[in-house]
């Protein structure tokens, strides 16, 4: 049983850093579509840094499963949300720093566009085991 519920763990991890990394090219168009070339390029930013912290939150948490592991889960999803906000913290402080010209409302835009992916990919998920 925990096998199964680890596999149903790992596909939705799975379907939703795919769901985010398809959003960073979408989010960078919409802005372009919208504004300009600065506005993407802050929101492909935006969105790739959600996207990283999304990853390594993903990472850290499935390294280990099952009943008998259950305090290593738990520390290992602590220290994926400590890793993920710091990742979200550096990555607006070094963009914020660096990037000149930079479009801060695209860029806070796209990361809430791209963190928003976390409702939606339940659903996707959901929708694909309904089809097999």
């Amino acid at each position: 049983m925990s096998r199964t519920s680890r596999m149903i763990d790992r596909r939705l991890a799975k379907a939703l850093v795919i769901l985010q990394a398809g959003m960073i090219p979408v989010s960078a168009l919409i802005a372009w579509v919208l504004k300009d070339s600065t506005a993407a390029l802050s929101a492909a930013l935006g969105a790739l840094v959600c996207w990283l912290a999304s990853c390594y939150f993903s990472w850290q948490s499935f390294r280990a499963a099952g009943a008998r592991a259950s305090k290593q889960v738990l520390l290992n999803m602590y220290r994926g949300l400590m890793g993920k906000f710091a990742i979200v913290i550096v990555g607006f402080i070094l963009i914020l720093n660096t990037v000149k010209p930079l479009s801060a409302a695209a860029l806070f835009c796209s990361f809430i566009l791209v963190q928003a992916m976390s409702w939606v990919a339940p659903f996707w998920v959901s929708r694909q085991q309904k089809r097999l």
